[in-house]
């Protein structure tokens, strides 16, 4: 999973980047910041407790901040946007703070305003990417037609549409066989959203910060995760060793760090589940989407798996809990086959059966 950060300036995305990374600025490169985080994962250090012998294998996210001194906003804007390109998820910060040492660009702060109006460039953005595109293939069908230019000249005219009647692409409808032409684009509103609420310091308490969560939830677009968190004071926390850390969190009534939050609304972004194979080698995590069968998790871990899917051998997590072990688990029966049609859930622990 690729999450690029955006948003105005001075809203604190080098705080956000150096919450969830752990990087400090001096780390920094002058034109990008990028960073790959091992994603924290209970179920899966359970399930190392009985392979010791194996490598731990987390999921992994990558993060890219664009780090610019940039204080415009159609420049900042512009910047974010293309530096993440490559990403699959926007990670939109928003400001939620006061600082009067740091005026804000539209002086005043305003969540709601700033979330439509980041919303409205990335519209505007991708109706520009449309109509580049479609010139660019009237260039190529005048010096040989062809019906697979003509084809996709009208689905992008079709996504112009959509984005001038402010659909994101996120929110429409499209058939997989034109989906596959416009994931070809990098459309800012087809990539997955995750705002992130950059707040006080005064409500930083995990029950404020899952209450501005929730009621940002009501008034954001439908396809949008939110999280709410403090960069400053996580910023602060970070410098602590775990003991002060966790005394002065529990002083402030937070129940994890921001790097948990984000990490936990970036997976509800993308739709994304984790599952579990284990090996001789390594005991591994994998990300899935939702709603993904059994072959699409085999071809994840190797194409060959996919190509000669047999069957699935299936423990849920809670059942290998009850058992206590690997081994008892095996003993008691609680496994199962499953098919290639089998929808992969969340926690799974899968032995794939296959032959080429």
């Amino acid at each position: 999973m690729r999450i690029g950060l955006c948003g105005y300036p001075k809203v604190g995305k080098t705080s956000v980047f150096e919450v969830v990374s752990g990087l400090s600025s001096p780390a920094r490169t002058h034109s990008a910041s990028l960073a790959t985080v091992p994603v924290p994962d209970e179920r899966l250090d359970r399930l190392f407790s009985d392979f010791e012998k194996a490598k731990k294998v987390h999921t992994q996210i990558e993060y890219r901040d664009p780090h610019s001194r940039e204080t415009s906003v159609e420049g900042a804007t512009a910047l974010s946007l293309n530096a993440a390109n490559a990403a699959s998820v926007l990670a939109l910060v928003v400001r939620g703070f006061e600082n009067p040492n740091t005026p804000h660009v539209f002086d005043s702060i305003d969540p709601v305003r700033d979330v439509k109006l980041f919303l409205n460039r990335m519209l505007e953005r991708d109706i520009t990417v449309c109509e580049r595109r479609v010139e660019r293939i009237d260039v190529l069908y005048g010096k040989a037609k062809s019906d697979e230019l003509a084809r996709e000249r009208d689905i992008i005219r079709k996504c112009i549409g959509y984005l001038r009647d402010n659909r994101p692409l996120q929110q429409v409808q499209i058939c997989p066989a034109e989906r596959e032409t416009v994931r070809s684009i990098e459309f800012s509103t087809l990539k997955s959203l995750l705002i992130v609420l950059n707040v006080d310091e005064k409500d930083a308490a995990a029950s404020r910060l899952d209450e501005i969560t929730t009621e940002f939830k009501a008034i954001a677009p439908e396809y949008a995760a939110v999280v709410a968190l403090c960069a400053q004071l996580e910023c602060e926390l970070l410098e602590l060793d775990d003991d002060s850390r966790r005394m002065f969190m529990d002083d402030m009534g937070m129940t994890c760090l921001a790097q948990e939050r984000i990490i936990r609304a970036s997976f509800e972004a993308t739709e994304t589940i984790r599952f579990y194979t284990i090996g001789d080698d390594e005991v591994r995590a994998w990300p899935l989407k939702v709603g993904a069968s059994s072959v699409t998790a085999a071809g994840t871990v190797h194409s060959d798996m996919a190509r000669g899917f047999i069957r699935a051998d299936v423990l849920t997590y809670d059942n290998y809990l009850k058992a206590g072990s690997m081994r008892d688990a095996k003993t008691q029966k609680l496994g199962r086959l499953e098919g290639k049609d089998y929808i992969v859930a969340d926690g799974d622990i899968i032995e794939f059966r296959f032959n080429v």
